[in-house]
Protein backbone atom coordinates (compact mmCIF):
# COMPACT_ATOMS: atom_id res chain seq x y z
CA UNK A 1 0.00 0.00 0.00
CA UNK A 2 2.82 2.63 0.65
CA UNK A 3 4.43 1.55 -2.76
CA UNK A 4 1.09 2.17 -4.28
CA UNK A 5 0.62 5.66 -2.29
CA UNK A 6 4.11 6.85 -3.02
CA UNK A 7 3.67 5.97 -6.94
CA UNK A 8 0.18 7.73 -7.11
CA UNK A 9 1.97 10.56 -5.16
CA UNK A 10 4.83 10.68 -7.66
CA UNK A 11 2.58 10.75 -10.97
CA UNK A 12 0.49 13.53 -9.34
CA UNK A 13 4.03 14.92 -8.56
CA UNK A 14 3.30 15.73 -4.26
CA UNK A 15 5.77 13.37 -3.56
CA UNK A 16 8.49 14.43 -0.60
CA UNK A 17 10.91 12.76 1.04
CA UNK A 18 10.30 12.37 4.28
CA UNK A 19 13.85 12.55 5.29
CA UNK A 20 13.52 15.83 4.04
CA UNK A 21 11.31 17.89 6.46
CA UNK A 22 13.33 16.18 9.43
CA UNK A 23 14.87 19.32 9.70
CA UNK A 24 13.80 21.65 12.83
CA UNK A 25 12.56 24.66 12.27
CA UNK A 26 15.42 26.43 14.05
CA UNK A 27 17.73 24.60 11.72
CA UNK A 28 15.40 25.69 8.83
CA UNK A 29 14.45 29.75 9.67
CA UNK A 30 17.53 30.97 8.23
CA UNK A 31 17.79 29.55 4.93
CA UNK A 32 14.06 30.45 4.41
CA UNK A 33 14.91 33.72 4.83
CA UNK A 34 17.17 34.09 2.10
CA UNK A 35 15.00 31.98 -0.06
CA UNK A 36 12.23 34.62 0.57
CA UNK A 37 11.90 38.12 -0.97
CA UNK A 38 14.14 40.73 0.75
CA UNK A 39 12.85 42.60 3.22
CA UNK A 40 13.78 46.04 4.87
CA UNK A 41 15.98 46.11 7.67
CA UNK A 42 13.64 47.32 10.40
CA UNK A 43 10.98 44.59 8.99
CA UNK A 44 13.97 41.98 9.43
CA UNK A 45 14.48 43.55 12.90
CA UNK A 46 11.18 42.96 14.02
CA UNK A 47 10.98 39.38 12.15
CA UNK A 48 13.59 37.89 14.19
CA UNK A 49 12.36 39.17 17.49
CA UNK A 50 8.93 38.11 16.58
CA UNK A 51 10.62 34.77 16.26
CA UNK A 52 12.63 34.59 18.80
CA UNK A 53 10.25 35.43 21.58
CA UNK A 54 7.13 33.71 20.03
CA UNK A 55 8.17 30.89 17.48
CA UNK A 56 10.89 28.95 18.41
CA UNK A 57 10.03 28.73 22.09
CA UNK A 58 7.02 26.90 21.17
CA UNK A 59 8.00 25.00 17.46
CA UNK A 60 11.91 25.47 17.11
CA UNK A 61 13.00 22.12 18.13
CA UNK A 62 10.11 19.77 16.46
CA UNK A 63 11.01 19.01 12.76
CA UNK A 64 8.67 20.36 9.72
CA UNK A 65 7.41 17.49 9.42
CA UNK A 66 5.82 17.61 13.29
CA UNK A 67 4.61 20.77 13.37
CA UNK A 68 0.71 19.86 13.87
CA UNK A 69 -2.06 22.09 12.31
CA UNK A 70 -4.16 21.37 15.74
CA UNK A 71 -0.92 22.66 17.65
CA UNK A 72 -0.42 25.73 15.36
CA UNK A 73 -4.36 26.48 16.15
CA UNK A 74 -3.87 26.36 20.03
CA UNK A 75 -0.89 28.08 19.68
CA UNK A 76 -2.58 31.03 17.87
CA UNK A 77 -5.37 30.82 20.10
CA UNK A 78 -2.92 31.11 23.44
CA UNK A 79 -1.40 34.42 21.51
CA UNK A 80 -5.05 35.58 22.02
CA UNK A 81 -5.31 34.56 25.69
CA UNK A 82 -2.33 36.26 26.67
CA UNK A 83 -3.88 39.46 25.96
CA UNK A 84 -2.16 40.02 22.45
CA UNK A 85 -3.86 42.87 19.81
CA UNK A 86 -5.53 40.26 16.89
CA UNK A 87 -2.84 42.45 14.87
CA UNK A 88 -0.02 41.35 16.72
CA UNK A 89 -1.51 37.47 16.68
CA UNK A 90 -1.82 38.05 12.75
CA UNK A 91 2.48 39.06 12.84
CA UNK A 92 3.26 36.54 15.12
CA UNK A 93 1.16 33.34 13.18
CA UNK A 94 3.21 35.27 9.74
CA UNK A 95 6.35 34.67 11.08
CA UNK A 96 5.63 31.07 11.80
CA UNK A 97 3.63 30.39 8.33
CA UNK A 98 5.62 32.03 6.42
CA UNK A 99 8.99 29.89 6.54
CA UNK A 100 6.71 26.85 6.45
CA UNK A 101 5.54 27.75 3.60
CA UNK A 102 8.53 28.02 1.47
CA UNK A 103 9.54 24.32 2.47
CA UNK A 104 6.51 23.46 0.83
CA UNK A 105 7.60 25.32 -1.79
CA UNK A 106 10.90 24.24 -1.56
CA UNK A 107 9.54 20.36 -1.49
CA UNK A 108 10.53 19.68 2.15
CA UNK A 109 6.57 19.39 3.21
CA UNK A 110 3.73 18.61 0.62
CA UNK A 111 1.09 20.76 2.79
CA UNK A 112 2.05 23.88 5.19
CA UNK A 113 0.31 23.04 8.97
CA UNK A 114 -0.52 26.59 8.99
CA UNK A 115 -3.26 26.57 6.07
CA UNK A 116 -6.68 26.52 6.95
CA UNK A 117 -5.77 28.29 11.18
CA UNK A 118 -8.34 30.39 12.20
CA UNK A 119 -6.69 33.79 13.17
CA UNK A 120 -8.82 36.30 15.37
CA UNK A 121 -10.81 39.17 13.81
CA UNK A 122 -8.97 42.77 13.28
CA UNK A 123 -10.97 45.83 14.42
CA UNK A 124 -11.03 48.77 11.92
CA UNK A 125 -8.43 51.20 13.79
CA UNK A 126 -10.14 54.65 14.21
CA UNK A 127 -7.75 57.57 13.35
CA UNK A 128 -7.75 60.13 16.52
CA UNK A 129 -7.37 63.70 15.33
CA UNK A 130 -6.29 65.78 18.05
CA UNK A 131 -7.29 69.75 18.11
CA UNK A 132 -4.55 71.79 18.77
CA UNK A 133 -5.79 72.98 22.79
CA UNK A 134 -5.59 68.57 22.97
CA UNK A 135 -1.95 68.62 21.44
CA UNK A 136 -1.01 71.44 23.93
CA UNK A 137 -3.07 69.92 26.77
CA UNK A 138 -0.60 67.02 25.94
CA UNK A 139 2.47 68.42 25.74
CA UNK A 140 2.33 70.09 29.00
CA UNK A 141 1.39 66.87 30.99
CA UNK A 142 4.20 64.93 29.31
CA UNK A 143 7.61 65.03 31.32
CA UNK A 144 9.14 68.37 30.45
CA UNK A 145 11.54 67.27 28.38
CA UNK A 146 9.49 65.76 26.06
CA UNK A 147 7.10 68.46 25.38
CA UNK A 148 9.32 69.82 22.42
CA UNK A 149 8.80 65.90 21.05
CA UNK A 150 5.11 66.12 21.16
CA UNK A 151 4.57 69.55 19.35
CA UNK A 152 7.40 68.74 16.86
CA UNK A 153 5.44 65.06 16.14
CA UNK A 154 2.05 67.30 15.49
CA UNK A 155 3.48 69.71 13.06
CA UNK A 156 5.83 67.49 11.15
CA UNK A 157 3.63 64.42 11.10
CA UNK A 158 6.62 62.23 11.29
CA UNK A 159 6.94 58.47 12.73
CA UNK A 160 8.45 58.17 15.85
CA UNK A 161 11.28 55.90 14.78
CA UNK A 162 12.13 58.66 12.82
CA UNK A 163 11.98 61.20 15.03
CA UNK A 164 14.50 59.06 17.34
CA UNK A 165 16.56 58.80 14.20
CA UNK A 166 17.15 62.45 13.26
CA UNK A 167 20.40 64.15 14.05
CA UNK A 168 21.79 67.45 14.14
CA UNK A 169 23.72 67.92 10.60
CA UNK A 170 19.97 67.04 9.36
CA UNK A 171 18.46 70.52 10.17
CA UNK A 172 19.48 73.53 7.99
CA UNK A 173 19.02 76.57 9.61
CA UNK A 174 19.60 78.39 6.67
CA UNK A 175 16.54 77.05 5.37
CA UNK A 176 14.46 76.24 8.27
CA UNK A 177 14.76 72.59 6.65
CA UNK A 178 14.64 69.08 8.59
CA UNK A 179 15.91 66.29 6.45
CA UNK A 180 14.84 62.41 7.11
CA UNK A 181 17.08 60.11 6.65
CA UNK A 182 17.03 57.52 8.55
CA UNK A 183 14.82 55.92 11.46
CA UNK A 184 15.86 54.34 14.79
CA UNK A 185 14.50 50.91 14.67
CA UNK A 186 12.35 49.27 17.07
CA UNK A 187 13.90 47.16 20.07
CA UNK A 188 16.84 46.88 18.54
CA UNK A 189 20.49 45.87 20.90
CA UNK A 190 22.16 47.32 20.18
CA UNK A 191 20.51 50.53 18.70
CA UNK A 192 20.03 49.92 14.95
CA UNK A 193 19.20 52.89 12.53
CA UNK A 194 17.37 51.70 9.36
CA UNK A 195 16.22 53.37 6.38
CA UNK A 196 12.69 54.85 6.26
CA UNK A 197 9.68 52.89 6.28
CA UNK A 198 9.31 53.08 2.76
CA UNK A 199 11.78 54.92 -0.20
CA UNK A 200 9.36 57.57 -0.35
CA UNK A 201 10.33 58.34 3.49
CA UNK A 202 13.40 60.06 2.33
CA UNK A 203 12.40 63.69 2.60
CA UNK A 204 13.22 67.78 3.72
CA UNK A 205 9.96 69.19 5.67
CA UNK A 206 10.48 72.95 5.94
CA UNK A 207 9.34 73.56 10.04
CA UNK A 208 7.04 76.74 11.05
CA UNK A 209 9.45 79.41 11.99
CA UNK A 210 8.68 78.90 15.86
CA UNK A 211 9.45 75.47 15.63
CA UNK A 212 12.85 75.88 13.80
CA UNK A 213 13.51 77.85 16.32
CA UNK A 214 12.99 75.50 19.49
CA UNK A 215 15.15 73.07 16.89
CA UNK A 216 17.85 75.26 16.66
CA UNK A 217 17.87 75.94 20.89
CA UNK A 218 18.64 72.36 21.23
CA UNK A 219 21.83 72.62 19.74
CA UNK A 220 22.01 69.54 18.62
CA UNK A 221 25.14 69.03 15.65
CA UNK A 222 26.46 66.83 13.60
CA UNK A 223 25.73 62.94 14.46
CA UNK A 224 24.44 63.66 18.04
CA UNK A 225 20.70 62.78 18.64
CA UNK A 226 18.00 65.69 18.39
CA UNK A 227 15.57 64.35 20.35
CA UNK A 228 16.70 61.84 23.41
CA UNK A 229 16.17 60.12 26.58
CA UNK A 230 16.32 62.79 29.62
CA UNK A 231 19.81 61.10 30.12
CA UNK A 232 21.29 62.56 27.17
CA UNK A 233 21.27 59.20 25.47
CA UNK A 234 19.29 57.61 22.28
CA UNK A 235 16.03 57.77 22.43
CA UNK A 236 14.07 54.33 24.14
CA UNK A 237 10.77 54.40 22.14
CA UNK A 238 9.22 51.92 23.72
CA UNK A 239 10.01 53.42 27.14
CA UNK A 240 8.98 56.54 26.02
CA UNK A 241 5.53 55.17 24.91
CA UNK A 242 5.06 53.31 28.13
CA UNK A 243 6.48 55.32 30.57
CA UNK A 244 6.06 58.68 29.08
CA UNK A 245 3.55 59.40 26.19
CA UNK A 246 0.72 57.11 27.92
CA UNK A 247 1.04 58.50 31.24
CA UNK A 248 0.52 62.33 29.81
CA UNK A 249 -2.36 60.71 27.65
CA UNK A 250 -4.28 59.90 31.00
CA UNK A 251 -2.98 62.80 32.91
CA UNK A 252 -4.60 65.13 30.10
CA UNK A 253 -7.69 63.18 30.19
CA UNK A 254 -7.72 62.54 26.18
CA UNK A 255 -9.15 58.86 26.10
CA UNK A 256 -7.58 56.65 23.67
CA UNK A 257 -4.15 58.08 21.95
CA UNK A 258 -1.50 56.29 20.26
CA UNK A 259 1.83 58.01 19.38
CA UNK A 260 1.00 57.72 15.82
CA UNK A 261 -2.49 60.04 15.90
CA UNK A 262 0.29 63.06 15.90
CA UNK A 263 0.96 61.85 12.66
CA UNK A 264 -2.81 61.98 11.76
CA UNK A 265 -2.93 64.93 13.63
CA UNK A 266 -0.44 66.80 11.67
CA UNK A 267 -1.59 65.76 8.30
CA UNK A 268 -5.10 67.29 9.52
CA UNK A 269 -3.52 70.48 10.08
CA UNK A 270 -1.85 70.35 6.87
CA UNK A 271 -4.93 69.54 4.63
CA UNK A 272 -6.83 72.32 6.57
CA UNK A 273 -4.08 74.68 6.22
CA UNK A 274 -5.01 73.93 2.14
CA UNK A 275 -2.35 71.52 1.82
CA UNK A 276 -3.41 69.68 -1.69
CA UNK A 277 -2.93 65.42 -1.08
CA UNK A 278 0.58 65.44 -3.53
CA UNK A 279 1.84 67.60 -0.91
CA UNK A 280 0.74 65.53 1.76
CA UNK A 281 2.11 62.22 0.06
CA UNK A 282 5.45 63.78 -0.29
CA UNK A 283 5.36 65.46 3.36
CA UNK A 284 4.26 62.48 5.11
CA UNK A 285 6.23 60.35 3.05
CA UNK A 286 3.66 57.88 2.08
CA UNK A 287 4.61 55.74 -0.86
CA UNK A 288 1.75 57.03 -3.32
CA UNK A 289 -1.25 59.81 -3.92
CA UNK A 290 -3.20 56.75 -3.66
CA UNK A 291 -2.21 55.54 -0.48
CA UNK A 292 -2.50 58.82 1.51
CA UNK A 293 -6.30 59.70 -0.61
CA UNK A 294 -7.15 56.26 0.69
CA UNK A 295 -6.32 57.28 4.33
CA UNK A 296 -6.69 61.00 4.23
CA UNK A 297 -8.86 61.73 1.20
CA UNK A 298 -11.98 61.88 3.82
CA UNK A 299 -10.62 65.47 5.19
CA UNK A 300 -10.83 67.29 2.30
CA UNK A 301 -13.53 69.19 1.59
CA UNK A 302 -16.83 68.49 -0.26
CA UNK A 303 -15.61 70.72 -3.97
CA UNK A 304 -18.01 68.98 -6.07
CA UNK A 305 -21.04 72.34 -5.52
CA UNK A 306 -18.32 74.75 -5.93
CA UNK A 307 -16.96 72.94 -9.07
CA UNK A 308 -20.76 72.76 -10.18
CA UNK A 309 -21.30 76.19 -10.02
CA UNK A 310 -18.57 77.18 -12.02
CA UNK A 311 -19.89 75.14 -14.61
CA UNK A 312 -22.61 77.32 -14.70
CA UNK A 313 -20.46 80.08 -16.06
CA UNK A 314 -18.31 78.13 -18.96
CA UNK A 315 -20.57 78.99 -21.88
CA UNK A 316 -22.72 76.42 -22.38
CA UNK A 317 -25.64 77.49 -21.07
CA UNK A 318 -26.31 80.80 -23.37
Amino acid sequence: RFKHEVEHDLDRGDWVDPKAGQVTLAAWVDEAWQLARPVSQRTGADRRARMVNHVLPVFGVMPLVRIDRSDVQKWVNSLTERGYAPATVKKVFETLSAPVQIAVNYGLLSQSPCAGIELPPIPRTEMRFLVPDEVVRLSKAITPHFELLVLFAAETGLRVGEIAGLQGGDYQPGTLTINVKRQLLKDTTPPTFGDPKTWAGVRSLTLSPPLAARIQDLGAVGDSPVFTRPDGGLLDVSNFRSRHFYPAVKAAGLGHVRIHDLRHTAVSAWIQAGASIKHVTERAGIASVTVAFDRYGHLYPNEDRQLADRLAHIGLYQ
